[in-house]
């Protein structure tokens, strides 16, 4: 019996900025939520290209150009962490949007008034 995958429990995100952009894929939006997603918990998202390439059933190189084009365009930040020989050790993704850094997460309007996703 195969073991059953895990998969990340949190809502994805898609602000009306990245929704109705002309300019990026229908992918490039698919890739942007799922990195809200798994941004929820740390407040980053820290994954390979080759996780997420498995999830949108695409090569992990045009992962890392729909990452390079998100972070021309201000959607993210990525940030590289390198050890003392130059090696790439982590990235983090940020979601560069402004209520998602200040609250690290989006609100929602409760009966009992606010709170954060």
């Amino acid at each position: 019996m195969k073991e059953k995958e895990e998969n990340v429990g949190y809502y994805s995100i898609i602000p009306a900025t990245i929704l109705y952009n002309k300019e990026l894929k229908a992918n490039e939006k698919l890739l942007y939520a799922i990195i809200t997603s798994l941004a929820c918990k740390e407040g980053y998202c820290f994954v390979i290209d080759k996780y997420l390439a498995e999830k949108l059933g695409v090569n992990p190189k045009t992962i890392s150009s729909r990452i390079s084009d998100l972070k021309d365009r201000n959607f993210i930040i990525v940030e590289v962490i390198r050890d003392e020989n130059k090696q790439i050790i982590q990235r983090k993704i940020y979601i560069n949007d402004v209520p998602y850094p200040f609250n690290n997460g989006y609100q929602y309007q409760s009966k009992n008034g606010y709170a954060n996703l």
